[in-house]
C-alpha cells in the first residue's frame, strides 16, 4: 500500500482500516508514506502493522511542478516495488493525479493496482487532465468512494463507462454502553466550562476552505444563545480562526472553541447536539458515518453529503446555501423540530448499519481477489 499523502486525514484513516482487515485475512502487507508522516501514520496502524511501514518520498508536493513530482515518486516507488516484489498494490488517492509517479512505476513493474479515489474536483484544469491522460497504467482496478467521485475520476483519466467501481465508505458499528452518552455530554461540557444543559455543536475536520472551516466564525456568531461550536482539527486556517472575535480570548472565550486535533472524536459525537459539516467538497465523509452510527444529528451543506444523492435530505438537515447564515439557520431549525430531527437520525443510523465497515471490506476483498489472482483469493475478509 503506497500512500501519496500530504497529511493525515480521512483517506489515511480509511487506509488504516483497510490495511487492518487485509492483515486479519492473512495477507502480508508492506506500506509506505512520506517520512514526515510516518510517526503519526504508524501510531494509527498500531504495533502489529507499524513495523511494515516505510518512510518514502512518495508524497505529492503541491508547490512542486507535476513533472518533478512524478519523477521523484516513480524513483522512490520503484525501489520499494523491486524490494517487496508484491502480488498487488493498493494506491489510495487523496486527489486523482497525486499518485501519477507511483502508477508509472507500478506499470513498469507489471504490478496490478487497486487505485482508490477518495476525492475529485468538480472542474479539472487542462494541465491536470493532460498529465492524467498521459499515464499508461498497467493492470488497474479503479475504485471511487461515491458515484460523483467515480464520474469525475473517469473524466480525468478518460476512462470508458463502467471502468470505475463505487465502493461506499463504511464504519464499524459501536456498541453504546449504558450511561455512556450522558457521561460524554457532561464531560465535554465541563471541559468547555459550560452548563450541563448547554447546546453543543461540533465540527470535526481539517481547518481548510474545502471543509468550509472559514464559515465557522460566522456560524458560531449566529447560533442560538448559549450554544457553542467546538472545532476539532488542525489546518492552515487555524491562525485566522483563532484571531477572529468569535473565538474570544483566554479570559472570555467566545462561541467558537478551537480545540485542535482530538483523539476522541467519537466521544464528542456522543456529547454533541449535532455535527456540523459545512464542506464545499467531499467524497464519502467518514465523520458523517461515525455520527450516524452514534445517532448524532447532522447539519450539512449539499456538497458535504453529495455522495448520498437525494437521500441526503432524509439523513441530515441540509442547508439550502453554503453560507454561515443558512447553516446556522438549519442548526436552529433542527433544534426546534425534535421529531423531524430524530427521524433523520434513525434513517442515518439505518444507512450506517446497511453499509457498515464489514460490507465495505467484503467489496474490497472481492475486487482484490479478482485483480491479484489465486494468491489473494486464498484470503477472506471477515
Amino acid at each position: 500500500m503506497l500512500l501519496p499523502s500530504g497529511g493525515i486525514g480521512g483517506v489515511e484513516v480509511h487506509s488504516v482500516a483497510l490495511a487492518r482487515a487485509l492483515a486479519r485475512s492473512g495477507l502480508t502487507l508492506r506500506l509506505a508514506i512520506e517520512p514526515a508522516l510516518r510517526p503519526r501514520f504508524a501510531a494509527l496502524l498500531g504495533p502489529d502493522l507499524a513495523p511494515g511501514l516505510e518512510g518514502l518520498a512518495i508524497g505529492w508536493y503541491p508547490e512542486v511542478a507535476a513533472e518533478a513530482n512524478i519523477r521523484r515518486q516513480a524513483a522512490a516507488a520503484m525501489a520499494a516495488i523491486l524490494a517487496a516484489r508484491p502480488d498487488a498494490a493498493i494506491l489510495p488517492l487523496p486527489w486523482p493525479t497525486h499518485g501519477l509517479g507511483i502508477q508509472q512505476a507500478l506499470a513498469e513493474a507489471g504490478v496490478p493496482v487497486l487505485a482508490v479515489a477518495h476525492l475529485a474536483p468538480r472542474e479539472l484544469d487542462p494541465p491536470t487532465i493532460a498529465a492524467a491522460q498521459a499515464l499508461r497504467p498497467g493492470p488497474t482496478r479503479w475504485v471511487a468512494v461515491s458515484d460523483p467521485v467515480a464520474a469525475r475520476l473517469a473524466t480525468c483519466f478518460g476512462l470508458p463507462p463502467g471502468a470505475v467501481t463505487t465502493v461506499t465508505n463504511g464504519v464499524p458499528l459501536p456498541r453504546e454502553r449504558p450511561g455512556q452518552r450522558e457521561a460524554a455530554r457532561a464531560a465535554k461540557r465541563r471541559l468547555l466550562g459550560l452548563p450541563g444543559t448547554a447546546p453543543l455543536l461540533v465540527f470535526a475536520g481539517r481547518l481548510e476552505p474545502n471543509k468550509g472551516a472559514d464559515l465557522l466564525p460566522g456560524i458560531a456568531q449566529r447560533l442560538p444563545p448559549g450554544m457553542v461550536l467546538a472545532a476539532l482539527g488542525e489546518g492552515p486556517l487555524a491562525p485566522v480562526l483563532a484571531a477572529h472575535p468569535a473565538a474570544g480570548g483566554a479570559a472570555r472565550p467566545g462561541p467558537l472553541r478551537l480545540l485542535g486535533q482530538m483523539g476522541d472524536v467519537a466521544e464528542w459525537l456522543l456529547a454533541a447536539d449535532a455535527l456540523l459539516l459545512p464542506s464545499r467538497l467531499e467524497g464519502c465523509p467518514l465523520v458523517f458515518l461515525e455520527a450516524a452510527a452514534r445517532r448524532c444529528p447532522v447539519v450539512a451543506t449539499e456538497a458535504a453529503l453529495e455522495a448520498f444523492g437525494d437521500a441526503a435530505f432524509d439523513l441530515a438537515a441540509v442547508a439550502g446555501e453554503a453560507t454561515a447564515g443558512s447553516l446556522a439557520g438549519r442548526v436552529a431549525a433542527s433544534l426546534a423540530e425534535p421529531a423531524r430531527r430524530w427521524r433523520k437520525v434513525a434513517a442515518a443510523w439505518q444507512h450506517a448499519v446497511a453499509h457498515d465497515e464489514a460490507a465495505m471490506f467484503r467489496h474490497y476483498a472481492g475486487l482484490l481477489r479478482a485483480l491479484a489472482g489465486p494468491r489473494a483469493g486464498d484470503a477472506s475478509l471477515e
